[in-house]
């Protein structure tokens, strides 16, 4: 697999090429690519728990929150913010698969 891999890299074929020539589907040589190369795919969930800190909300002097999303976007939200937006914001960085 890896000297078949190697000829896609040497010969420039696409992946769709490749699959062609050798009769493997694509997702196969994608697998076996990963495989080879020690990485694996890490499967997020789109929801689950993030830690909240409360402060006081009496306190005006403070800086806004910070949101950091799955995929590592950082959002300053000021204490006045519409939650309805936000809420389109987040969607729109963090898309459902």
């Amino acid at each position: 697999m890896k000297k078949l891999l190697a000829r896609r890299k040497h010969h420039g074929w696409s992946w769709a090429e490749l699959s062609r020539r050798c009769g493997l589907p694509e997702w196969k040589l994608h697998w076996w690519r990963r495989r080879l190369a020690g990485t694996r795919r890490v499967r997020r969930s789109r929801r689950g728990f993030l830690p909240v800190q409360v402060v006081d909300a009496a306190r005006r002097d403070s800086p806004p929150v910070e949101l950091v999303t799955a995929s590592g976007v950082r959002i300053l939200v000021p204490d006045n913010f519409d939650a309805d937006h936000l809420k389109r914001v987040l969607e729109a960085l963090e898309p459902a698969c």
